[in-house]
């Protein structure tokens, strides 16, 4: 079982957060990062705003409008100050999970890079 695994699993996920390393993908080129693994989290996957110029440039990918603006609350249950207004779309790789074409809106989020919602 990979260290992933043993995390998700339902004896230790409930109610937990976790720092692991991931990587964003998209044509082949790759963005190593750590992520915050919130299973308190709502059901979205967010970036931070200040690190989606860099990911953008490294993927050569663009961020997205959102038909719709979004208000969510964060992995503390605070309702983020700014509206979400956009979003980038790539693929994520945790050790041996591959999640196609993840969707993460842009958001400022603090002391983090990346929060996953429930893989």
């Amino acid at each position: 079982m990979c260290k992933l695994d043993e995390i998700l699993s339902e004896e230790n996920y409930f109610g937990k957060s976790f720092l692991i390393d991931a990587h964003l993908t998209s044509q082949n080129r790759s963005f190593s990062l750590r992520s915050l693994i919130d299973s308190g989290s709502v059901v979205y996957t967010i970036i931070h705003s200040n690190l989606v110029d860099k990911v953008c440039e490294k993927l050569r990918i663009q961020s997205i409008s959102l038909a719709k603006e979004k208000l969510i609350r964060g992995y503390d249950e605070k309702i983020f100050k700014k509206i979400i207004t956009h979003k980038i779309l790539l693929n994520l790789i945790i050790e041996s999970h591959k999640k196609l074409t993840v969707s993460m809106l842009i958001a400022d989020i603090d002391h983090h890079e990346v929060i996953l919602s429930k893989l």
